[in-house]
């Protein structure tokens, strides 16, 4: 029998990219590749901001990409080749959030549409795979929804304190899909304004927190906007 003194009743669920890793700047480039070998304007941070969302397909459209006219996965593979060489860094705060979470007695996961050998690969050249429990990403580039994954991974949290009540799980990321994904399932949802999205956007649809030790100190109280 499971003693429920070592069941985890609280777990947060980080976003990966745009939120612990700082890759706005590196996803811009990347796309702007794309867009300029197709004698494409290059977008602005600002527009990239205020405009992209997952799934990607829609923002490849809207930026003037003729889908109908290419290959989809080749797409996907040419924007991670430029993204690849492109600098990333951890946000500047990732690892005092992560110790915070940890201190607080919570444990702690991933939860990305990035695919899962390259989430695997990122976590560990930066060196925080220890913090993870579980780390769940997609087997594909298509930059879709990761609904599916979500289930897969909250199920998988809920069963762990069932015996003894529910878990109080909150998702952490900088898209509005992550709000999607946190409300379809029912959890707990903050934001942070570090990555892909304006403060704006998010603000309209979930607790929005300017920091990562902001939005830390926000879980449980949902007192953002």
């Amino acid at each position: 029998m499971v003693d429920p003194l070592t069941v985890c009743r609280e777990w947060v669920v980080w976003d990966w990219n745009g939120t612990l890793l700082d890759d706005t700047v590196a996803a811009l480039n990347a796309f702007n590749v794309q867009l300029v070998r197709r004698g494409l304007p290059p977008i602005t941070f600002d527009f990239y901001r205020d405009h992209f969302a997952f799934p990607v397909k829609p923002f490849y459209v809207l930026c003037g990409i003729d889908l109908a006219r290419e290959d989809w996965d080749e797409l996907a593979h040419e924007y991670h080749r430029s993204y690849a060489a492109e600098p990333k860094a951890l946000n500047v705060e990732a690892v005092a959030a992560l110790e915070a979470v940890r201190a607080r007695g919570a444990r702690q996961c991933i939860l990305s549409a990035l695919r899962q050998d390259l989430l695997d690969a990122a976590l560990t050249e930066h060196g925080i795979r220890p913090y993870f429990d579980y780390v769940y990403g997609v087997d594909n580039l298509d930059g879709g929804s990761k609904l599916e994954r979500a289930r897969e991974l909250f199920a998988h949290l809920a069963a762990d304190a069932s015996p003894y009540g529910p878990a109080r799980i909150t998702l952490i990321g900088d898209a509005i899909h992550d709000a999607e994904v946190a409300r379809a399932l029912g959890v707990d949802c903050v934001l942070v304004a570090t990555g892909g999205h304006s403060a704006a956007r998010l603000r309209a649809v979930a607790p929005t927190a300017d920091t990562l030790l902001q939005a830390i100190r926000a879980v449980g109280r949902g007192n953002l906007v």
